[in-house]
């Protein structure tokens, strides 16, 4: 896959940036490191911006602000009369294929709408993969880094390597392997639910077949493994009844037809009462439940009580049900909604300090106990005697009353979804006394009336009716159990898949989590002699040497100093100062962006030395020049630097010219003029300023000027060797220049009087005596006042002109014909 140097943005009524009809073009070298400087308020931001709105969709600032604000009105700059934003890239693929360029335009509508003029069938996706973590990196990138949490950093260590897909990964396989994860998705509470139901049946199944084995036999049933022998008894005992062996001749015991049988029972004794018996027999078998276990149905009770007051308990500490709920759901968005903002807010768009994700990830932790407790009580309720006497009594035909709810069902629901409560298992325990008493009333009365009837019938009859009905009853529930335990073992598949799937699950987790931290722990060893290395080259300290180190089962990230000037395995982000710990941030992000190999192959800086003093801010930009640059390191990147830093705008004019440098300033002030680019070419600058000076527009001529008179300037300081360091610069622009003024012609004033200066007496004359006080009286002072609008373009071109003889002053024609030359120094010519 080709990686991409950046070469070109144009920008066109983005933020701060309006010029409308001619947008702000700027050029970046791939083989040289790209400066741009800009006074505050003249885009610079603007543009950084700019590239993350094309390869994010957003920008960060404005996502950080409320939604009352309506942040995204602020996109389009406020004074472009279409209410359009137009940013295009132009994107040099390393590999020498041909460049892509990709437009990404905001309509006034707010849509975003993203092409290629150069045919890439995929400008979005390309945009994706150039949208990596260190393609764009301001200071707040850095500070953040130390100040983070250790997990919050380990993610951004992931992200800015490039890992961060292992990483998601990694948190989805946790997610999925979550026991309320697996039950939610699985419906694994239903399919518990439906196999303690089926278990029910079961048993009630086999008892009562074991009850009416005994009525018919009168002995004890074995066990099914014996099935069909029993079954074969049961058929034999009916079989030796005169009165139906006729009608049960080849017949088995599942086609016995016991109808037919009742039929020629009825017609032999012809009698209404012989059929109520038989009706009043088959109900009785059907209420005829074991008494409950009292004991067993009291320690279930108290052991329940139990587990929901300790269910209560924790939900006090994790800010209740509802709220782990609402974590729960939100997770569950996250999941569903990958593209979302994590740092907004699904419910009210408010912007947040961190990523809501781990947020919600970090809260949801916090409920492991609870989430526990609360399948301790699933478990106390589901497979207690309490739920399953009531499963087995509501299931009883025609026991509710009229308007009466099934509680089991009931209590049930309210232990999935948490709000269960003694209340509740209370009122369970009541009604099932209730049913219990119905139950014993129910079996009194039908007991009552079949006493009453065999009373009037002959016992032979009596006897067998009542054989007849029990082995139909066992036929029933021989039935009822089979089906029964068929689903039983369904189900137990079903759950048997999950547990499965569960466990590979983990295990993947284990493995891939295992693999990944040892990649991330490989990848940062990798990188610990690079990091280190940059840091004692922008620092000069050797006795502080950082160490990152990244935990062994989980993402945290830790930063520590192996070396704190003698005291070893220390806190860094406790001891160094902010300069200390954005250096150490700012080298292990760059060192790890040469290693990253993914698309983007430039690195784009904002402003990253604020907390550096002038030394490290050069240490800092020979580390980047020497070291990161391609090509001079055959694996680094392209770096654009933005800043707005006075002293490091020396240090960009200094290097402008080199080979290795490509150096460019933002001139206007919006939203009064249009912003534009220019090298740093002296006599660039001067062309510029005498061009808005003869249209009129004084102002930006001005400007103009300024910049020109530092530059000839600097450039004396700097060919003739005056010893004037570059960061003599004070705080206000005018006193740089007046500053610089002052030491040049003392320097020349110093020698002459040493006798030892090369210079013309007719140039030392006009440098003392013209050109310098008609720069100082016609510009420098008015400069310094804010006083330059009241000058005309003709005193203002007498001032570039001025500039002009000033730097005339310190060179010499080398043949007479216009060769014109620096002197070597002050004391030499050549």
């Amino acid at each position: 896959m080709p990686r991409y140097f950046l070469t070109k943005l144009s920008v066109e009524g983005f933020r701060g940036i309006n010029n409308e009809g001619n947008p702000l073009v700027l050029s970046f070298k791939p083989d040289a490191v790209n400066s741009v400087f800009a006074a505050n308020g003249s885009g610079k931001s603007s543009l950084f911006e700019a590239l993350q709105f094309a390869f994010r969709g957003s920008i960060a600032r404005l996502s950080e602000m409320q939604a009352a604000e309506n942040s995204d009105s602020y996109i389009a700059n406020l004074f472009h009369t279409a209410r359009e934003s137009t940013i295009e890239m132009t994107l040099t693929p390393d590999g020498g294929e041909a460049d892509v360029v990709i437009v990404v335009r905001r309509t006034s509508s707010g849509t975003r709408v993203v092409t290629s003029p150069t045919g890439n069938p995929a400008p979005e996706k390309l945009l994706e993969e150039l949208s990596q973590e260190f393609a764009l990196l301001d200071y707040g990138k850095f500070a953040k880094f130390i100040a983070d949490t250790a997990l919050d950093r380990g993610r951004s260590f992931s992200s800015l390597l490039g890992l961060s897909d292992y990483a998601d990964f990694r948190r989805a396989l946790k997610s999925t392997e979550q026991a309320q994860t697996f039950k939610s998705d699985f419906d694994v509470l239903v399919l518990e639910a439906k196999r303690t139901q089926t278990e029910i049946t079961l048993d009630t199944a086999s008892r009562q077949f074991s009850d009416r084995y005994k009525e018919v036999m009168g002995k004890d049933f074995v066990d099914f493994s014996l099935i069909e022998e029993s079954t074969e008894e049961l058929l034999a005992s009916l079989s030796d009844i005169p009165l139906l062996r006729e009608l049960l001749v080849g017949v088995t015991f599942e086609e016995i037809d016991f109808k037919v049988l009742n039929a020629a029972i009825v017609g032999a004794e012809n009698s209404e009462d012989r059929v109520r018996l038989v009706r009043l027999v088959s109900e009785k078998q059907v209420w005829a439940v074991r008494p409950a276990d009292r004991q067993r149905l009291e320690e279930n009770v108290t052991t329940a009580k139990q587990r929901l007051g300790e269910l209560d308990e924790s939900l006090v500490g994790t800010a209740g049900s509802s709220v782990h709920a609402l974590l729960e759901a939100a997770e569950t968005f996250f999941e569903s909604e990958p593209e979302w903002n994590v740092a907004e807010c699904p419910l009210c768009d408010s912007t947040l300090t961190g990523p809501l994700d781990i947020h919600v990830s970090k809260a949801l932790e916090s409920f492991a106990i609870t989430t526990g407790l609360r399948a301790n009580l699933h478990t106390e309720i589901t497979r207690g005697a309490l739920y399953l006497r009531l499963i087995e009594l509501e299931n009883l035909p025609s026991i509710l009353e009229a308007g009466e709810v099934r509680h089991a069902p009931m209590l049930l629901a309210r232990v999935q979804d948490g709000t269960a409560s003694v209340d509740h298992i209370d009122a369970a325990l009541v009604f099932l006394r209730n049913l219990e008493e119905r139950v014993a009333k129910k079996l009194g009365e039908i007991a009552s009336q079949i006493e009453q009837i065999e009373k009037d019938l002959p016992p032979s009859l009596v006897g067998l009716t009542a054989q007849v009905a029990n082995v139909s009853a066992a036929r029933d529930q021989l039935r009822s159990r089979n089906r029964a335990n068929a689903d039983v073992v369904i189900v137990a598949a079903q759950l048997a898949v999950i547990a499965r799937w569960k466990g590979f699950i983990a295990a993947a987790n284990s493995t891939f989590a295992d693999a990944e931290a040892r990649l991330s722990q490989a990848t940062l060893e990798a990188l610990k002699v690079d990091y280190q290395t940059m840091f004692r080259g922008i620092m000069s300290v050797g006795d502080v040497v950082p160490a990152l180190g990244r935990s062994a089962t989980g993402e945290q990230m830790t930063v520590e100093l192996a070396d704190f000037h003698g005291h070893h395995d220390v806190s860094a982000r406790a001891l160094l100062s902010e300069s200390y710990r954005n250096a150490l941030a700012i080298s292990v992000f760059l060192s790890a962006a040469v290693r990253h190999g993914k698309a983007p192959r430039f690195v784009v800086l904002d402003d990253v030395t604020s907390s550096f003093d002038s030394g490290h801010q050069f240490r800092l930009m020979e580390q980047v020049r020497t070291q990161l640059q391609y090509p001079t390191n055959p694996d680094g990147l392209q770096f654009i630097m933005l800043s707005h830093d006075v002293a490091l705008e020396k240090y960009f004019d200094r290097l402008g010219d080199e080979p290795g440098w490509h150096h460019q300033k933002l001139q206007g002030w919006p939203p009064h003029t249009p912003v534009s680019a220019h090298g740093q070419n002296p006599d660039r600058l001067r062309a510029d300023a005498e061009r808005f000076l003869r249209a009129g527009q004084i102002d930006q001529g001005a400007s103009l000027i300024r910049q020109y008179l530092e530059f000839v300037l600097l450039q004396v300081i700097r060919k003739v060797q005056i010893p004037v360091p570059i960061d003599v610069a004070m705080n206000d622009h005018s006193k740089m220049v007046g500053t610089c003024l002052e030491a040049v012609v003392s320097a020349v004033l110093l020698n002459q009087r040493a006798g030892t200066v090369s210079l013309e007496a007719q140039q030392i004359l006009d440098l003392t005596g013209r050109h310098g006080p008609s720069i100082v009286a016609n510009w420098i002072s008015h400069y310094g006042t804010a006083g330059s609008a009241s000058f005309s373009p003709p005193s203002l071109i007498g001032v570039l002109n001025d500039i002009d003889a000033l730097r005339r002053c310190f060179q010499y024609d080398v043949s007479g014909s216009g060769d014109w030359r620096f002197y070597k120094s002050l004391t030499r010519r050549s």
